[in-house]
């Protein structure tokens, strides 16, 4: 028996090194091919280049400047929500985490449209004498970048914020220090490891996103280092896949580099995971001030995030760009035609299917790896992780040049909607293996020592005992791997052939070749289709009360001492 255990340990880590590790290892190695030998010539050659050079400091700009705009406002915002006694706190963190689910690509659709020539900002902006804003530039790619990645410093700091013991701001106020200088000589330092890490979190989703200096930059002619191995992967002449490579074993040292460095500042501040967050108020303003706190909150994100999804639906029922709003000018003729050609809905088509399977396959893999993690079994689940959170933190574009030269020799893989599959299964995996893990902690071990004593299988006490408990916070947990696979722009950008695009790659196309009204409309279905999707997620996982007091009562009722030790311990696991 020891002997088979090994056996199947053995196998399942040559698998994972094979789906995971070899890819980049053939990239690696991709890097310092040269002719028929092997070298640092393509290193040399790319650092020779201008427009390397050009392209590294834009990007070292681009990011810095966008993680400045996303700590500021994810900080202030996190202290409001968080500690100041305003109302409506659900709306504004509804809008504040906006832009976590819709795909940046649609944000800066937005935006631009919004800018537009004849937009509705740029004809306020010439009634008042200013000059018209740009977006297609450096600054527009740091405003984008910074609002997309707001939500990123927001969770890491509320969650820090809420933790933080009362006892520490009394002794301040009691020695003599003001509110607001307790807010800065204490929750700040307190919470400053948090901020920190949500900072280099919004420094590496910086680096790693293609979508908006590709629609952005590339008109622009402002490059970046995605953009640019996107430049040399596709561009022809026998070095490019080599400069290409050279190039993104940069760019992934780069993002390795940052994740390292955003776990040493979560084990900082992990000794606070078993602190039960306080969701009361400390800061209480005055009826007046109050008001305008909400109210200009509210007003700011609406303006972020709303102005520009409705002034790009306007746009999308015209029938020419930068044509000025009107009701005589309203027409179908995008939606018609988004609905009427073959194109289009087979990347809808596309994008569906690749979603719900790799959903599919992340939730039976992610969970069954949780089960194994959570009773201490062999190293081939420890590999696994550790392998799913390195794919999941080099950048899109990295990943996907890996995969063309790991799965390129293998017959039937490369061109076709397989590669697609492997791709985003190898991408969101970890997503769901920790999704899984914070689930399994709300299972206690006596359910399945009372399955074992009572003559049950382990199939039964999965279908009676694991899977009904495990149900709607599994699917709660791969709503975000939903998302991300139907929205996804990067790998499909690399990786799909002519019958495989997505939808992403089909609004980057549409961009592109200048069909902006079209790719406006096709926006907006991306908006519906999340919300559809979001919606329909929330009913699945509600459970009437009714139903969950009887459910407990039947599979947990010995176990009511210990659910409080366990949420908290779900709190610390998830935040």
């Amino acid at each position: 028996m020891k002997k088979r255990n090994l056996i199947v340990e053995a196998i399942a880590c040559a698998v994972v090194i094979f789906l995971f590790l070899a890819p980049l290892c053939r990239l690696v190695l991709m890097s310092f091919t040269q002719g028929s030998g092997f070298g640092a010539a393509n290193y040399a050659k790319l650092f020779q280049e201008p427009r390397t050079l050009r392209a590294i400091g834009n990007t070292i700009v681009i990011a810095l400047a966008a993680t400045v705009l996303s700590t500021v406002l994810g900080t202030l915002f996190a202290f409001l929500i968080a500690y100041l006694n305003i109302k409506r706190k659900k709306l504004l963190e509804l809008l504040v985490l906006a832009p976590f689910i819709i795909p940046s690509y649609v944000i800066t659709i937005s935006w631009t449209s919004t800018f537009s020539r004849n937009g509705v900002m740029n004809r306020l902006m010439h009634l008042f004498h200013l000059p018209a804003v740009n977006l297609y530039s450096i600054g527009g790619i740091i405003f984008i970048l910074g609002i997309c990645n707001i939500p990123l410093v927001y969770l890491t700091t509320v969650n820090m914020l809420r933790k933080i013991p009362r006892d520490l701001e009394w002794a301040a106020r009691a020695s003599g220090c003001s509110r607001w200088g307790t807010l800065l000589r204490i929750d700040l330092v307190q919470a400053a490891p948090a901020i920190i890490g949500g900072s280099v979190l919004a420094f590496l989703a910086c680096i790693d996103n293609f979508a908006v200096p590709a629609f952005l930059g590339i008109p622009a002619s402002v490059p970046v280092l995605s953009t640019y191995i996107y430049e040399k992967a596709i561009g022809f002449g026998p070095e490019s896949f080599a400069l290409a490579s050279a190039l993104s074993v940069v760019l992934g040292i780069v993002a390795v580099s940052g994740s390292l460095g955003i776990s040493s500042f979560a084990r900082k501040s992990k000794k606070g995971d078993s602190i039960r967050a306080d969701f009361s108020e400390r800061v209480f303003l005055s009826r007046r001030t109050r008001r305008w706190v909400e109210w200009g909150g509210i007003a700011v994100f609406s303006v972020l995030d709303l102005v520009p999804l409705l002034t790009m639906t306007a746009a999308s029922f015209q029938n020419l760009y930068g044509q000025r709003f009107s009701l005589k000018n309203l027409s179908l003729e995008n939606y018609q035609f988004l609905f009427t050609n073959r194109g289009v809905m087979n990347a809808v088509s596309n994008s569906l299917f690749l979603s719900l399977i790799t959903c599919a396959v992340c939730i039976l893999v992610g969970t069954a790896a949780a089960y194994a993690k959570s009773h201490g079994t062999g190293p081939a689940v420890r590999l696994l992780e550790s392998c799913a959170s390195l794919t999941y933190a080099i950048p899109g574009i990295v990943l996907a040049l890996s995969m063309i030269f790991h799965w390129s020799v293998i017959p039937g893989v490369y061109g076709s909607i397989r590669i697609l599959i492997i791709a985003y299964v190898t991408r969101y995996l970890i997503l769901q293996i920790k999704g899984s893990s914070a689930a399994m902690l709300s299972i206690h071990p006596s359910l399945e020592e009372a399955a074992h004593v009572s003559g049950s299988g382990r199939i039964r006490m999965w279908k009676k005992i694991l899977t009904p408990l495990l149900f709607r916070q599994t699917i709660s947990s791969s709503l975000l791997i939903f998302v991300s696979s139907l929205t996804e722009m990067t790998l499909s950008s690399i990786l799909a052939a002519a019958g495989t695009k997505t939808i992403g790659l089909s609004v980057f196309n549409f961009q592109q070749s200048g069909d902006y009204n079209i790719a406006y409309a096709f926006s907006v279905l991306i908006v519906i289709l999340i919300l559809c999707g979001y919606t329909l997620v929330q009913f699945v996982c509600r459970e009437p009360s009714k139903n969950r007091d009887s459910a407990h009562q039947r599979s947990a009722g010995a176990l009511r001492p210990h659910q409080s030790e366990l949420s908290h311990k779900m709190e610390g696991t998830i935040s």
